[in-house]
């Protein structure tokens, strides 16, 4: 039987195995999928002696995304630009890493905008930003970049060749089609990093918290009439795509999408 895990530290939140399994049973795929927890300090090991003899693929989440590269044979383009690591799979024998999460992101927001041509904020300078930023540049889409950490704002957008804001109060909220949240803020509390009064209808609102799925930042949006986009379509979106490198059959995301609220 196939084996395929999940893994991060801590790791009992993740979704990964549902989904996956829902995609097995649609397939009639003998696999298994588990939620592995893996310390930072037993990652090389545990790649080494447990993936690799014994794994077809593995989904990564935090906090080894930005790390495990080193210990792989290979990284796709989209790995190594954004920086980070969320799936692993077998290349004709070699161990490699992709980056679904930039996928997932684009097809989230696809499902109610075309971003190609927009004018897109992201908030937020961490790894999701980046696999964001890269999937917005690739879809032609005219990137802003604000963090609380100025510097860190800085850095990020000179790396992209994208657009750095220093003060959010001093923007014009309709010189922005599209806005993303990719800060912590809003995690498991009713808080936005943006007044309720920043929204009117012709924005599209994509948050990448799904606990909880409707955020303090979504909420705000929805009233003003904005388009929404909660963070499960990101997350089945990504999870999607390493279906289809590790299987290579095209899932309907609705069978994740069921799975997620299952």
């Amino acid at each position: 039987m196939k084996k395929f895990a999940v893994i991060g530290f801590p790791i009992t939140h993740s979704k990964s195995p549902a989904l996956h399994n829902a995609g097995f049973q649609e397939f009639q795929i003998e696999a298994e999928f588990e939620a592995i927890e893996v310390p930072p300090e037993n990652l090389e090991l545990w790649i080494k002696n447990e993936f690799r003899p014994n794994f077809q693929g593995a989904a990564v989440t935090i906090p080894h995304k930005e790390t495990i590269g080193k210990f792989l044979d290979l990284e796709s383009e989209a790995a190594s630009k954004i920086g980070a690591v969320n799936t692993l799979y077998w290349e004709k024998g070699k161990l490699a890493g992709t980056n679904t999460d930039c996928i997932g992101a684009l097809k989230a927001l696809q499902t109610r905008v075309n971003p190609s041509g927009k004018k897109a904020l992201i908030l937020g300078a961490g790894g999701a930003s980046r696999a964001i930023i890269f999937a917005l540049c690739m879809a032609q889409a005219d990137v802003f970049l604000w963090n609380r950490t100025k510097e860190k704002a800085e850095r990020l957008a000179q790396e992209f060749k994208i657009s750095h804001i220093d003060l959010l109060e001093k923007i014009n909220p309709e010189d922005f089609d599209i806005i993303i949240n990719t800060t912590s803020v809003g995690l498991n509390e009713m808080k936005s990093v943006l007044p309720a009064s920043f929204w009117s209808p012709h924005h599209t609102a994509f948050d990448i918290v799904y606990s909880p799925l409707e955020t303090q930042f979504l909420r705000d949006a929805q009233n003003a009439g904005a388009h929404v986009v909660t963070g499960d379509h990101m997350l089945v979106h990504q999870a999607v795509e390493q279906f289809r490198i590790w299987h290579g059959v095209d899932l309907d995301p609705d069978v994740m999408s069921e799975a997620f609220f299952g």
